[in-house]
């Protein structure tokens, strides 16, 4: 049974029931300030905790910001890069057909092997297909002469270039389809031969010599070489 302070007053005495309280009142105080620096260490390790790890995250975060940083200014320097490099081939390619052009005109002046009675190989394109390694042709050949006389011959077109890095060289008749051996031709002012080859794999084309051999209006030979104007990465993506 519990007793109340003034019961307990009478029965302990003035003195030894201030001593009680005086004591209880001491023990809640030291409980008290235990118990509160407990909750000090606590909070302290847990702020020293959290501090750590939002050191390691910003941390991680500088490193991370700087990667992407470096990372950016390697992307813009090989974009520049590339877009340098095709402004550059762009060029090349341009100067190239201009020189192309250049040599094909004084051929035609000042080669006499590039003219036979008026009779000139005019040009000779080479375009890829969708399909790979198969190639699609068109040779043009034109009579120049005021009177057009009956223009008649075979042409015979030999591509030179390499094999597995061995110097090769092939018959375009022998690389299509039909079974013919030359490329015949008839006309009066031009006429287009054209048609589709497919080059071996591991050939690399690098030139085109058109040997034509004229029966009309008289005998003659008439010879002409072009470049092969695909590049080397087009021809061997394409020739895969």
């Amino acid at each position: 049974m519990l007793l109340s302070p003034k019961a307990l007053k009478m029965k302990l005495g003035a003195m030894r029931f201030y001593w009680l309280m005086f004591a209880l009142l001491a023990l809640a105080v030291y409980l008290g300030i235990r118990w509160g620096n407990h909750q000090y260490v606590y909070q302290a390790r847990q702020i020293a905790a959290l501090e750590e790890s939002l050191a390691n995250v910003t941390q991680e975060n500088n490193r991370l910001i700087k990667s992407l940083n470096i990372l950016g200014v390697e992307l813009e320097v090989e974009r520049l890069a590339s877009q340098q490099m095709q402004g550059s081939l762009t060029q090349n390619l341009q100067k190239q057909a201009e020189i192309r052009r250049e040599l094909s005109f004084y051929q035609k002046v000042m080669a006499p092997e590039t003219q036979e009675q008026g009779v000139v190989v005019d040009s000779l394109d080479i375009e890829a297909t969708k399909s790979p390694g198969y190639f699609r042709f068109a040779l043009v050949m034109m009579q120049k002469n005021k009177r057009k006389d009956l223009v008649q011959g075979q042409a015979q077109v030999v591509i030179y270039g390499s094999q597995d890095g061995v110097p090769a060289q092939l018959v375009l008749t022998d690389l299509m389809d039909s079974e013919q051996k030359a490329l015949g031709f008839r006309f009066r002012y031009f006429e287009v031969l054209e048609g589709l080859f497919k080059l071996p794999e591991g050939f690399i084309p690098q030139r085109l010599e058109v040997d034509c051999n004229l029966t009309k209006p008289k005998r003659g030979e008439l010879k002409r070489t072009f470049e092969w104007l695909l590049s080397v990465s087009e021809t061997a993506e394409l020739n895969s």
